[in-house]
Formats: C-alpha cells, structure tokens, sequence
C-alpha cells in the first residue's frame, strides 16, 4: 500500500521521515520497488501480506526480495524497518501473527556504502587484487532509486524516466535559492526525459519536500514562471539524447550524494551504565566507512573500525536485585578496550547490534556473527552445514585447485541466483587439466532437500551429503566418489603466518619485577625479540628489553602468581577457582589469541603452563583474574619431532607431521587443549606419557573425554578437530564463551575429582607417576659430586607453593652413550628395589625431548654415614654401631636375594634417614647375575674402589655376592673408626704399601691381601665383629 504521506531519504541529514499507512489488520511489508510493477494494481504493488503463523525477519526479507527481483548477493543489504523509521529488526526477530495482530514494516536498504559508484574505493572483492565486482547490481540500484525518491504515488517506468528532472529538485532541499537555478541547469544537462512538461501526470512541486515547495508557493508570479519555463526548455534541450533509464538513476543517485554529502551514518541514544539514571544520554554513531564513533557534549570520538571489533555481548542490568528493561551492550576490540553502553530496550540493543554485525559480514567475515540473538537462521544452517554462502563458481573452483592434492573435494554453497536451491561444485579430475562440476540442490517448500537423478527427498543436507559420500555420483558417464570437504574459511585469513619466535627461549618468571631469557645465538635471538616488540596487549607479557653481549638477555615483566596450570592444581580444593573464574581466563586467553590471529601471529605453544596469572580476583567483591600469555619459547617451526612429541597433546597433529604447517589453526588446537586442561584442574593426563604412546594417541585419531558440561565440550570439541580447515575463528570462540558467562553460568559448580570421563580425570589411568616434570624441579644445593654425575637436593614443587617434596636428583656429567646406557641401567636396578634399607626410588626426570635424564631418590636429610659417624661420634655408643651394621646386612641380604650385587658397597654410599635408619644407595656400579651363573666378570672395570673390593675382584674382576661380603667387612672396619680420615682403608692400605703410586698399587695391594695383610681391627671393636667376616648376607644378618 503506497505511503499517504511524502518521505525523505536518510541518506539525508537533519531531516525526518514518516510514512502511514492505512489501517490494515496483519502483517504487511511495503516494497518501495517491486519487479514487474507495471503489471500490477496500483493498490497492492507495494506490499505484501502475510497470513498468520510465526516468521522471522529474515524469511520476510527473502519473500520481499523475491517480489522485487533482489538476488541472493545483495540480499544481506537490506533489513526490515519499523513503520516510522524509528527502529530496524534484527535478521533472527520472530513476528508471532494471530487474528489480533496487526503490523506494518518497510523493506529498505540499510547496509549503505556510498562510494560503490565511479572510481571509489567501495566495491566487492574478486579472485586478485585487480578484479573486482560492483557492490550493487541493477535490482539493487532500482530499488534504491525508488527508496531514496520516496514517491506517494504509483509511477510506470516511463513516467519515471521522464519525471527524473523533476525529482531532482527534492535533492536542493538544503541548499539557499541563489544556488537553486544554476545547479538545475547543470543538472538537466545531463539528464534525459523524452515527453514535454505538459504531458506528466502531476505538477513537479509535487515532487518537491513539503518546506520547498512551501517556499516556491511564496515567490511571485513572475518568479514562478521563469523556473517552469527554464525547467522545460531544459529538458527539450535533453530529450534528443538516447540514454537508458539506469544510467539516470545512476545520475540521480550520484549527484544526490555529490550534493548534499549524504552520510550513510545511523544514530542511537544511549547511556554510559554508571549514569543510565542521571546522566545525560551519548550518541553512538555507525557508518560504513568509519565503522563506532560516539559523541557527547559536541565532541565526536572514534572507536573502532569494524575489523577491530573482537566481539559484543548483550546483557541485562539487575538494579535494585530486580532485572531492568534497558540492555547493557558491549563491544570489545581487538586489543580489549571495551565500549559499553545502556540502551533503552532490548529493541534499541538488538537494532545497534544487527547494523554492526551485518557490516562486519559484508566488510570482515562473511561466515560470522557476534550474538546469537541477531544471528539470521540461514547463516546458522551454513555453518552447520558448512556452506558457503551465494559465491560465484569462479570462487569455488579457486577454493577447490587450492585441494587438488586431496582428491575429489568438493565445496557447497548456496546458489547465487536462487534463494532455495544450493550447488554442489565437484573438481572432476586431479591434475591438469582440472574439470569441475555442479550438481543442483533444491529445497522444497517442504524443507525436504532432492536432486536430480535421486528419487528420494533428504530432510537435512548433512543426510544427502553422507548419501553422497557413501555411495558414488555420475557425471558425464564417470562416477564420481566425493573426497573431504571444502568448509568456507574467515575473509581475509592469512596464507602466510609469522611464528611467534624461532630461538630458544627457557622458562624463567620467577625473577622479581622482570623476567629474563638467556639465549647463545644472538640472531634468531634479535629476530624474536623485535617480533615481540611489536606487540602491545594487555593480556602478553610485556618486553621490557633486550641486553645483547656474552649472554644475550630478553628482560620480561615479572607476572607474580606464576603459571595457571600449577596455580589451578594448587587452589582447586580451595574455592577460589570457581567455572566462572575459569571462564574469564578461558576468554582472556582468547581475546589474546584473537590479537594475534588479527596480526597474522601465531603462538605455536599455548598451553596452561604459558599462561601467567598477574591477578588472582576475588570472586566476593566482583574483581576479575587477570591472565597474560607468555612467549612460546623455541617456535615448533625449527624443533625436532622428538621434542614436539613432547609437547603432545597441545601442539596441533598438522605440526607433527610438518613443522612447517604451524598456522593460526595451529593456536585453537592448542586453546582447545588449553580449555580442557583449565577445566580439569589444570591437570593434562598426557603430559607425562611416554613418546610411543602420546604419538599413538594423535596416530589413532583419539579425543580428550568429553567435559562435564554440554556447552564446554561443544566449544572444546571443534577447537580439537584433526581437519585444521574446520576449527572455528578466535571471534567464534569468543563468541561461544560470551553465551555460556553471560547466561546462568554461576549454576555451574567444579565437581569433585572422578574417575569418569567428564569430570576431573584420574592421572594414574594415563600417565606414569614416577616421571617428573623438569620445570617443577626447584634447585636448592649440591649433595655430592664424582668423576661421572653429581647429586643435587631439589624441591619438586608442580603446585608452585614452595610446599613440594624434597628430593635428591643424580644427573650425569658427560653424556656420552655409554655412560647414558650405564645410567640407565643403574635407573632400572633401583626402579626394581624396594626394601626399607635401600634408597627409594622416585621417579626420572627427562627434559624436552628426552635427550637428558635424571634419577630422582628420596632425600635423606642427614647425609652418607661417613660424615654423620664423624659429626656425631660422641653420642654414637656400640648399639647405635650395631643397629647401623644389621641394617646394611639386612639391606646386602635382599639385594642377594634378587641376585643384584652391589660392588660399591662404602660408607659414603650408605644414606642416614635419622638416628635409627641408614639405607644403602647409589648403584652406579651395581650388576646383575647371570641365572646360570653366581658371579660376574666386568671386562671394563673403569675406576674403582679398590681398596673395598675382595682379592678375586682385584685380581680377575670378578664379582659375587662373596665380594659385597668383603665389602661389607670394610664398612663394619669403617663404623667402628667412626669414619675417620686418618685411619680411612685407603689410608691405612697406603701405610702398609709405602704409599705407593698407581699404576702399580693394584697389583701391589693384591699381593698385600695375598699374605693375609688385613685392617686391624678397631679400638673397642668387640670380638664377635671381625671385619674378616666371610659368608653371605644371609649367614651374617643373625650373627650382626
């Protein structure tokens, strides 16, 4: 029903419009320009009527666009618009129509870009940078010529054409009468019109805005006359010319714009939060070519533009403990400065929202939205489906020559000329010459989906799909069986990605206000510091600086509560990490993966231990955590796969099989790895998994379990997604956590520890307890040193607290192979022990890659008997000597029992829990016998402690448990002289040699033993212990 009363454009500023309508019950929808017009009744050509039933904005949009000849690539231009202009309605708004209802919308153009004419800089992109298309066609630019001139009366085409001359005058409206004449002259030189003045239906000053045509009326006669006349002799003058009625639309549309220098800009009031109740409102507004700016008092500040927009989240403000009608919109950027606002309603909100997500689709990402509320329906089913949208079939196939290797893919998208039929395009052959192929798909009004030469109706297109992929398709003769599929990708995502740091960079947060990196090579060194001073975001730690010289040094901020994932294993008993304090830092994280996702950075390494917390928050007074990402130490592009294998199960599969294919992709694997381990109590199973079976778990395809929560599994399961092609944008995830924390995310509670998949897993299911992580291990000071390792005491501290175990950590000093086999040897002998008078074993340490191994043994705090029988010999009476004795032939005994033998069996080597327990350690030298055999021949003796060891050890290497025996004799010589150094057995042996020199010592000290030459026995030794003693451990325990 056309309007009763004349509008204006909005392109133009500082005038209203207003259009009425006759009372109609219903739903109708005014089209300023319907297809086919002229055929239709003057009455009904404008609108359409709806019956009842329920429909959403959208669904209108596409019955309207259909009516007006609007094709599927222009159709995210326009929007529904209230009767008065006073609002839009979101693409997702649901109209409820009963016999009651009763409502008039307008169809409009709302999504301008007004330099899509000439050589501007508005166009829409093609395949390369120099081809490009128009924003609009020629549906589009009718319907806009009629929408912008407004009439109150049905015109034909022709009538249109000829009245263009007069219709310009509406464009003057602002400009002063002395400017008035001239300009029409130039105009209606340019324009067309084939009928004379006389022959049009009305009088030109209706064409004119109601102020003007007002102003006219008061001029004389004469006046009057003089611009009728001059306006008819000018379009005499011009109807000679043969020019198409677009090409003056286009004229028109130009030379309004020219004219008044028409913003496309729309406003909206609204209040800073704080202020809603007293403060005076600010304007907020949005255009196609600056993007948010806001303004208050008479100042105009820029925002953002709308790539810069990282999301929007729509919340209810609660006042006084009761909800309030008004919405509270932000808008976070990029670098997580937020704009924040209140609108009035949820009308106001959801119409700001939908003008800004539907310029970031048409401007940034065609595939995304910022709040479910406004998300058109078509675009969900798309990303369910993972469906391009109306792309041309040039793009397709661009999309499927980038996939040749991958065999028969195939893209789906929706048909650029059919609002309900979609293409499936196939490339044919692999190779040169490529062939490609479209198979149509159509949608009924059924919403059952068919094709041709398929009998049957499918009820979603993933059913069809499957269908297809099972069973093969025929194409000129040849079947075809459909390969992986194309899924459409953000706009504007790089090809290329710059790692994120390419030289070694070892964890080290704990240096008070600043954190260092110690680096040898100083060029990869300088390259990755000049990356990181490139960025500047409030949740990356901060480069403070770089010292280059013997030592280069990268100097961090210090971020004081250390790593997450040993501050959620620390405090996850305590209540303070609750899901919604877990859930800010999830986001966080995002917003600074979204950071360098837009910078075309890539992290390579983010897991809970790169996270650093600078603020724990308190979740009583409303104050948030505060995270910030680390460095990604050495980038996954230069490590070996030995230490990728490692860094299973946050490095992405991709990176395993190629370390070149490390991507933004690459950093939501990780995320989502990260996501999973925040939400198990910062406890990753497969962190300390041998190699073999954490490189089984990516090669068998195998999952995380599911998290507790639907919503939390649903944003974990697509970041974790083999196929890298099919992880959602940073923006997607943000998105997704934005649902879950503004719904009713306090209703979620951390559940206690279970050993069902969902909740906390049981780390003993996954991993072996005895491996220990390197960079837990807090060192405190060296316990001991000899020719081939080196004892140190170390606090083993995962929970970061200073409250870990003390233990002892052997580390080799040469690291060749055979004294790594030794050393492993030695690992696995004590691994097998267990007996209350041998050192515990603890566990190993290995570093990144596993090319450095450590033994971790329980601490024994007062040290080797020697030095404690030499400190404390004045408390020490003959039990005390005897209880030491039986414990060490306790020990020796169940060493013989497993048929290990000890050969290094000394006071040095025996460890003092307390006053009342010793243990037998280091079994560096240790053997194991042979099952057919009760000694054992070392064809390599190395050095040794010969002056412990028994004559047939001397003079054959060989060794039993005869020999330890012998040992065993000298630690008893050893406990009665209280360890002294005077009389020491290599002391003494020395005296009786003449202090002889090697090489001939041994030699000498065998012919020594060999005329009975012993230790003498001890002042005060009893009778019964004779340091002579001869049996095996299990004679001399009952005698000790």
């Amino acid at each position: 029903m056309p309007p009763v009363k004349e509008e204006e454009t909005p392109l133009i500023s500082n005038r209203s419009s207003n259009l009425s309508f006759s009372k109609t019950d219903g739903l109708q929808v005014y089209l300023y320009h319907q297809l086919n017009a002229a055929q239709s009744a003057s009455d009904s050509a404008g609108t359409l009527n709806f019956p009842l039933g329920e429909y959403t904005a959208e669904e209108l949009c596409i019955a309207a666009a259909k009516a007006c000849g609007i094709l599927p690539v222009c159709h995210s231009l326009f929007a529904l618009a209230r009767e008065d202009l006073s609002g839009w309605y979101a693409p997702s708004h649901v109209f409820t129509m009963d016999e009651f209802f009763s409502q008039v919308l307008l169809y409009r153009i709302r999504f301008f870009f007004p330099n899509w004419f000439g050589s501007q800089k508005s166009f829409r992109c093609g395949l390369a940078s120099d081809q490009v298309s128009p924003v609009l066609d020629y549906p589009t630019i009718d319907y806009l010529f009629a929408q912008v001139t407004g009439r109150r009366y049905p015109l034909s085409m022709e009538n249109q054409e000829t009245c263009l001359g007069l219709a310009v005058l509406d464009m003057l409206a602002q400009l002063p009468t002395q400017l008035l004449q001239p300009f029409l002259e130039h105009l209606l030189r340019s324009a067309h019109a084939q009928l004379p003045l006389s022959s049009f239906r009305c009088s030109y000053k209706l064409c004119l805005p109601e102020q003007m045509r007002l102003q006219l009326q008061a001029q004389n006669f004469v006046t009057r006359k003089r611009i009728r006349r001059q306006f008819g002799q000018s379009l005499h003058k011009v109807s000679s010319l043969q020019t198409e009625v677009r090409f003056l639309k286009l004229k028109y549309l130009m030379e309004l714009k020219g004219l008044l220098g028409a913003t496309t800009e729309e406003t909206f009031q609204a209040w800073v939060p704080a202020q809603a109740a007293t403060g005076s409102a600010w304007t907020i507004h949005v255009s196609s070519e600056k993007g948010i700016l806001t303004s208050h008092s008479g100042g105009t500040h820029l925002f953002c533009d709308f790539p810069e927009i990282a999301d929007i989240t729509i919340k209810k403000p609660v006042r006084d403990g009761q909800p309030a009608k008004s919405r509270l919109v932000s808008v976070t950027k990029t670098d997580s400065r937020v704009l924040e606002m209140e609108f009035g309603s949820l009308a106001d909100a959801l119409s700001f929202v939908s003008l800004v997500d539907g310029y970031f689709r048409l401007t940034v990402d065609a595939q995304h939205y910022f709040c479910r509320e406004v998300a058109p329906k078509r675009l969900l089913e798309d990303l369910e489906n993972q469906c391009h949208g109306p792309i041309t079939s040039e793009f397709a196939q661009n999309r499927l020559k980038a996939s040749q290797n991958e065999g028969v893919a195939h893209v789906l998208r929706r048909s650029p000329e059919d609002f309900d039929s979609y293409l499936l395009t196939i490339c044919i052959k692999v190779g040169a010459p490529l062939d490609f192929k479209s198979l149509l798909i159509q949608k009924g009004s059924d919403g059952t989906f068919s094709t041709a030469g398929v009998a049957k109706k499918f009820c979603s297109l993933r059913e069809m799909l499957g269908v297809c992929q099972r069973f093969s398709l025929q194409a000129d003769g040849a079947a075809i069986q459909l390969g992986p599929q194309r899924p459409p990708q953000p706009k504007g995502r790089p090809h290329r990605s710059h790692p994120w740091g390419s030289c070694p960079l070892p964890s080290c947060h704990g240096v008070p206000q600043s954190g260092s990196r110690l680096l040898s090579s100083p060029q990869p060194f300088l390259e990755a510091a000049s990356m990181l001073g490139q960025l500047s975001h409030k949740h990356l730690v901060l480069l403070h600086g770089v010292c280059v010289g013997e030592e280069s040094v990268m100097v961090q901020e210090y971020v004081r509560c250390g790593a997450l994932d040993s501050y959620l294993r620390r405090n996850q008993a305590s209540g303070k990490v609750t899901a919604t304090w877990k859930l800010h830092v999830a986001r966080q994280l995002a917003y600074a993966l979204n950071f360098l996702e837009d910078k075309a950075m890539v992290h390579g390494n983010v897991s809970a231990k790169k996270v650093l917390l600078a603020r724990e928050g308190d979740a009583a007074s409303g104050c948030l955590p505060f995270i910030k990402l680390s460095d990604p130490g050495v980038s996954a592009a230069v490590l070996p796969k030995d230490l990728l294998i490692d860094r299973i199960p946050w490095v992405a599969p991709e990176c395993l099989e190629d370390p070149k294919n490390l991507a933004p992709e690459s950093d939501k694997w990780g995320f989502g790895a990260t996501l999973w381990e925040i939400f198990n109590g910062g406890i990753m199973p497969l962190r300390l998994m041998e190699p073999e079976r954490k490189l089984k778990f990516y090669q068998d395809r195998q999952q995380l379990p599911a998290l507790k929560w639907a919503e939390l599994a649903n944003l974990v399961a697509p970041c974790l997604d083999f196929d890298p092609r099919r992880r959602p944008a940073f923006r997607s995830i943000l998105r997704d956590l934005n649902e879950i924390i503004t719904s009713d995310y306090e209703l979620l509670s951390d559940l206690p520890t279970s050993n069902t998949p969902g909740g906390y897993l049981d780390v003993s299911l996954w991993q072996d307890p005895t491996l220990f992580e390197e960079r837990h291990l807090k060192y405190i000071s060296v316990l001991g040193k000899g020719n081939f390792g080196s004892v140190e005491l170390c606090r083993y501290d995962p929970l970061g607290d200073s409250t870990g175990e003390l233990v002892a950590v052997k580390r080799l000093q040469q690291s060749t192979s055979e004294h790594r086999a030794d050393f492993e040897r030695e690992i696995a002998i004590l691994r097998s022990l267990h007996h209350d008078f041998v050192v515990a074993y603890r566990g190993v340490c290995c570093n990144r890659g596993r090319n450095s191994l450590r033994l971790v043994m329980e601490y024994l705090p007062n040290g080797c008997l020697r030095n404690y029988l030499q400190k404390n010999r004045e408390r020490l009476d003959l039990r005390k000597l005897l209880l030491y004795a039986w414990q060490v032939c306790k020990g020796m005994d169940y060493l013989g029992s497993q048929r290990y033998i000890h050969r290094d069996l000394a006071t040095r080597n025996i460890l003092v829990e307390n006053e009342n327990h010793v243990k037998i350690g280091d079994f560096g030298l240790a053997k194991i016998l042979p099952q057919d055999k009760e000694y054992y021949v070392v064809r390599e003796p190395g050095q040794s402690p010969i002056f412990w060891y028994a004559p047939e050890s001397l003079s054959d290497n060989v060794f039993s448990q005869e020999s330890d025996v012998w040992s065993f004799g000298v630690v008893l010589y050893e406990l009665f002289t209280y360890g002294s150094k005077s009389c020491s057995p290599s002391e003494e042996f020395l005296r009786m040699l003449g202090h002889s020199k090697p090489p001939m010592i041994v030699c000498q000290l065998l012919e020594l033993l060999k005329q009975s030459q012993r230790l003498p026995s001890p002042p005060n030794c009893p009778a019964e212990v004779s340091p002579q003693a001869e049996g095996n451990g299990s004679v001399l325990v009952p005698e000790v």
